[in-house]
């Protein structure tokens, strides 16, 4: 009974050819679809419990006519059994069908995943006839008929009617054999995987839509071809494959195909020939195992040739991954078979070899790991020689005795490095023994990397693992301690917390770098080297469990210096704030010390200080930087070279101190400098750990990191450029309420008081000590404009420097590109807000003086004054406090842009001053000479710092204010040559300019004469 069983092709199983036919095929992965989707998991596969016979129909089409099919269906569905659902099972919601009779037993449809429930039926006593009861039966029966009919119905268009990704996930889980059943059995699937039909001799993306590409492509993958796409950092993504080394032998036979890139091809536009010609081949051989007295004779001969044991061996691991697709419905006892026999075979000639490393037969061993790498990829023989080490067997070996005490007692890097000498020394021994027991270059190789990664495996042969897990002991449970560096005992004791985390820290950087070391170091080693790349992988999955903590502890150190910094700093500006304040309590001292500034002489302090500060970023970066990259927006072109990384913390000291050359400094460059350069020792800390493959989660953790401590310090450094910018924007509108108020007092005075009298003394004081405080004020402003600018770009240096190798400049969506963005614009913006102020100040005092200074006789003199033709008095003093407040400006900022800027809107604002200022006077001819000569004086202080685009509109009011000396006959025409030369386009309004000649003394009398016909006003 055994062999019929084994012949059959599978146990416990009962296939016969209805349950094969496609009509039933198709139903019963129709109910099998629809059945998961209500939560009822049921195989395709019939049991003993429930085998239902169902007619043999042979292949229709579901699409044909209804007269066609309705004859077979009637014969089908009458074969079939009426499923009875118990009363008790509906009452208790364990019933999840779509159809439950009522009480007049008519069958209506309900609604997917409702249940009705349905009172029991009151029956009566009563006796019926036999013929009555049969007729009942025969009733029943038809109705019983056609509601299948109509259940069968709507399941086929159910099952339609799913998805085309659905449709084909279910073909892609189907035998083979079943698969292309049902392809020919249903034109609606046949849509989804082809194009011009099955029978078409095309092949790949022409026969096959994209649905059907697909469903070959995850066949080919079902046998362990794996499809990826690697990822490198600054390079597109480059589409990678894996494919069995058995199969690739395979596909050289068949294909002659032996290139990864022409694999990938024949993969996106043949897949389904390849697996054609895959499935053809190993398909005979795979099904031999159904059968115990055909398996061998398959595996042994092929044709009338008899297979070596080497080829046998590279049959079954083709056969192997084959199994892994499961393309039969009686997968499942096949792999038994087929893994048992593999098994027996790997088994003989793994004692074969077992048996010659005894002896040391070192030719025995490489002819069994012959045959034994073309199965499993030699693992067998691989494991044999590690489980045979003395490190790993139990034994006692005193040569590694020293090696296991040096592990369990690592406490440092030093003692750690003490450590890996000696496993150095134990890597480069059993290079040489499987470079003498195993043939060929890439055996050895992974005998030798199966060494170290059970070394790195949390398992009890994971020596190196363990002497790490006893280093995260020891620097945990380091003593804190305030009086000493060491105790009696000699053992490590630090003053703080904060010490203790930067010692764990570097500690573990130091030790991840000295692997890395030691890794390049085996991956040239003679005779056999190890690979690379996997070496990488098991140190770095060593570190896989203290990551999250090490990165978590790696920001809190970050956090903690910062705020440690910046607390100190406020504690120390308010100290100088208090002394100031004073200081500063006699006012005459103060002017006195504004007085006595020389601002250019400041300026070049501002250059030398930047120089300092540059020199030693430099030195500590270790990078060389042109000097002409200080106050350069492009910082990239000017990098001569790049920078040295250290592992782990730097030898050089954090502590830097520049100099305190400018006095009192609104803002500490020595703090942004230490900060920047403890960020750099802990970016460096990170960097190991982001040489990690771009796979593995080490190395994304990493990554977030270093982007997590550089948002750290670009948010410490704007809380420590904000506050500074705040107190001078305080200071700059202190200082423009207090002239406003002078102005509005002026004015009182003024109007309460002859002009003759003019100002007390006190009065005259209080002014000059507010333009001397607001000088003061100024050159604070600029000065921080300069020292933010100097923190902006030395964080723009470290960013291109050390950061740009882990965040994308270009990426707008990175959280520290969005930071950097935001600490420049709020830079810029308080920048921006400085300068209005510092602008609106100058103006409301430009404003005062003319308002206090100018006469109304100085534009309307009496007839007999003479005209000397030199500036009044209030326009010598307006340009005198213009050329004060500019000089600061002009000195303190080295960036011609910035310059430019403010003094054009100085300019500008000018300009509608004195545009307003000249509306309020009656001036009369000589009083024309006069504002004439008051104007070319400005213009004069214009030329000397406004752009030409700005100077225009003092040349336009220049040359309007000829208006008031010319003949009443000439007025007209001097305005229409003067608007034809456009010469107040862009510059004052029509409006304006009537204002301003409607400020003639005689104006009301010559109207007429200049607005009538008016055509250009």
């Amino acid at each position: 009974m055994a062999d019929d069983k084994d012949s059959d092709g599978s146990e416990g199983l009962n296939l016969t050819s209805s349950w094969l036919s496609p009509r039933s095929l198709l139903d019963r992965t129709t109910k099998f679809v629809l059945n998961a989707a209500h939560g009822k998991s049921r195989s395709l596969l019939p049991t003993t419990e429930n085998d239902r016979s169902v007619t043999e129909t042979g292949i229709l089409d579901w699409e044909d006519e209804e007269e066609d099919e309705e004859e077979e269906e009637e014969e089908e569905e009458e074969a079939q059994p009426t499923l009875v659902v118990p009363e008790h099972d509906v009452l208790a919601g364990r019933w999840n069908a779509y159809l439950i009779a009522d009480q007049d037993e008519k069958l209506s449809p309900l609604p997917r995943g409702m249940l009705r429930v349905i009172p029991p039926r009151k029956r009566t006593a009563t006796c019926q006839s036999k013929d009555h009861n049969s007729m009942r039966a025969d009733v029943t029966k038809n109705k019983v008929v056609a509601r299948l009919k109509s259940t069968n119905e709507f399941r086929r268009q159910s099952f339609l009617s799913l998805p085309i990704k659905v449709l084909g996930r279910i073909l892609e889980f189907l035998p083979v054999d079943a698969m292309l059943v049902v392809l020919g059995s249903c034109r609606a699937l046949r849509r989804v995987m082809h194009r011009q039909g099955p029978g078409c001799e095309l092949a790949g993306d022409q026969a096959y839509t994209t649905m059907g590409m697909r469903v070959w492509r995850t066949r080919i993958q079902q046998m362990g071809w794996r499809i990826w796409w690697e990822r490198q950092r600054g390079k597109e993504h480059q589409q990678r494959i894996a494919v069995p080394r058995s199969h690739q032998e395979l596909l050289k036979s068949i294909c002659g195909v032996t290139d990864e890139t022409e694999i990938l091809n024949l993969l996106k536009t043949e897949p389904d020939l390849v697996f054609k010609a895959i499935y053809d081949d190993l398909i005979s051989d795979y099904m031999s195992f159904g059968s115990a007295d055909r398996c061998v004779p398959a595996v042994i001969f092929r044709g009338s040739r008899v297979r070596g044991p080497a080829q046998v061996a590279q049959r079954l691991d083709q056969l192997l991954w084959f199994a892994r697709g499961r393309f039969t419905c009686a997968a499942e006892y096949t792999n038994q078979r087929l893994v048992a026999a593999a098994d027996r075979f790997e088994a003989e000639y793994q004692w074969q070899f077992k048996r010659a490393l005894v002896v040391g037969d070192c030719e025995e061993m490489k002819a069994c790991a012959r045959v034994m790498e073309n199965i499993r990829d030699g693992r067998m023989c691989i494991r044999v020689l590690v489980d045979i080490h003395p490190l790993f067997n139990g034994v006692q070996d005193p040569r590694y005795a020293q090696l296991v005490i040096e592990g369990n007692s690592v406490s440092n890097a030093h003692s750690f490095e003490s450590f890996l000498n000696k496993l150095d020394l134990l890597v480069a021994e059993h290079a040489r023994v499987v470079a003498a027991a195993l043939p060929g270059t890439v055996l050895p190789r992974s005998a030798l990397f199966c060494l170290v990664e059970e070394l790195f495996a949390p398992t009890k042969n994971g020596l190196a693992l363990r002497a790490l897990q006893n280093l995260y002991k020891y620097l945990q449970a380091i003593p804190i301690a305030t009086d000493t560096l060491t105790n009696e005992k000699h053992e490590l004791v630090v003053p703080d917390e904060a010490t203790k985390d930067i010692v764990f820290l570097t500690t573990v950087a130091s030790v991840v770098s000295l692997l890395l070391q030691t890794v390049d170091k085996w991956a040239q080693m003679e005779p056999v080297a190890l690979p690379h790349e996997l070496a990488r992988r098991s140190v770095f999955a060593a570190f896989g469990d203290i990551i999250d903590e090490y990165v978590q502890l790696e920001r809190r150190v970050i956090e903690r210096a910062y705020e440690g910094e910046l607390a100190q700093w406020t504690s120390k500006s308010r100290s100088n704030t208090a002394t100031s304040h004073m200081d500063q309590v006699d006012g005459t001292k103060h002017v006195e010390s504004v007085r006595l500034i020389n601002f250019q002489k400041r300026q070049q302090q501002m250059d030398e200080y930047k120089e300092r500060v540059l020199q030693v970023l430099q030195e500590r970066l270790q990078i060389r930087l042109d000097t002409q990259a200080l106050g350069t927006e492009d910082l990239g072109a000017h990098l001569e070279g790049r920078r040295r990384r250290s592992s782990g913390a730097s030898s050089m000291p954090r502590r830097t101190v520049v100099g305190d050359g400018l006095g009192q400094a609104p803002i500490s460059i020595d703090m942004c400098l230490n900060m920047v350069l403890t960020n750099r020792d802990a970016v460096d800390r990170l960097a190991v750990f982001a040489k990690a493959p771009l796979d593995m989660r080490l190395s994304g953790l990493a990554q977030e990191a270093v982007e997590t401590i550089f948002c750290v310090l670009l948010r410490s450094i704007g809380n420590h450029v904000r506050p500074a910018f705040r107190q001078i924007l305080n200071e700059l509108r202190e200082l423009e309420h207090a002239v406003m108020v002078t102005t509005q007092q002026s004015n009182v005075q003024q109007t309460t008081a002859t002009h003759e009298a003019g100002y007390s003394a006190q009065h005259v004081q209080a002014e000059r000590q507010l333009r001397e405080k607001f000088t003061a004020a100024e050159l604070g402003f600029f000065e921080l404009i300069h020292l933010s600018d100097l923190a902006v770009q030395m964080i723009e240096i470290y960013f291109k420097t050390y950061l740009a190798e882990f965040i994308d400049e270009q990426d707008f969506l990175n959280m520290a590109n969005q930071e950097r963005k935001s600490l420049e614009h709020a830079v810029d913006d308080n920048v921006a807000v400085g300068m209005d102020c510092v602008i609106e100040i100058i103006m409301r005092q430009t404003g005062h003086i003319l308002d206090t200074e100018q006469a109304d006789s100085d534009y309307s003199p009496d007839s007999n004054v003479s005209l000397t033709l030199m500036p009044t008095m209030a326009c010598t003093r307006t340009v005198q406090f213009l050329s004060e407040s500019t000089v600061v400006l002009q000195n303190m900022t080295g960036q011609r842009q910035i310059r430019d800027v403010f003094l054009a809107e100085v300019g500008i604002r000018l300009f509608q001053l004195l545009l307003e200022h000249i509306k309020k006077y009656q001036i009369t001819q000589p009083g024309g000479f006069q504002l004439i000569a008051d104007l070319n004086l400005v213009y004069d202080w214009a030329s000397q710092h406004v752009d030409a685009d700005t100077l225009r509109f003092f040349t336009a009011l220049k040359d309007l204010a000829n208006c008031f000396i010319l003949a009443p006959r000439d007025l007209r025409g001097f305005l229409q040559d003067q608007y034809s030369r456009h010469t107040f386009d862009g510059v004052m309004r029509s409006e304006e300019v009537y204002d301003v000649v409607a400020c003639r003394a005689d104006y009301r009398d010559i109207r007429t004469q200049v607005e009538g016909h008016c055509d250009f006003m």
